[in-house]
């Protein structure tokens, strides 16, 4: 349930900026650019999960699957809060 409003409020926010700073021709294949970059992403993650729970076992499978996504969360965290230092304060 968390993932799905989640989801949900990346895809609102998504839009939102779409909507305003692309020009309104442009607005379907920005869409169409916006959902392949979520889609992609949502659909490779189960799958390999499937894929590894197969290969290792439902527990070690979960294990690793959940080692691996806390990895590359503290990696996302880590680029954001370098990100952070760089920007500069408001003038």
């Amino acid at each position: 349930m968390l993932a799905g409003a989640g989801q949900g409020t990346g895809r609102f926010g998504g839009l939102s900026l779409l909507g305003s700073s692309v020009p309104p021709q442009c607005l379907a294949e920005a869409d169409a650019a916006l959902d392949v970059g979520g889609c992609i992403p949502a659909g490779i993650l189960p799958v390999s999960a499937g894929c590894l729970s197969d290969a290792a076992g439902l527990t070690n499978g979960t294990i690793v699957f959940g080692a691996v996504l806390f990895g590359l969360a503290v990696i996302g965290g880590l680029v954001v809060r370098a990100g952070r230092r760089r920007v500069a304060g408001p003038a």
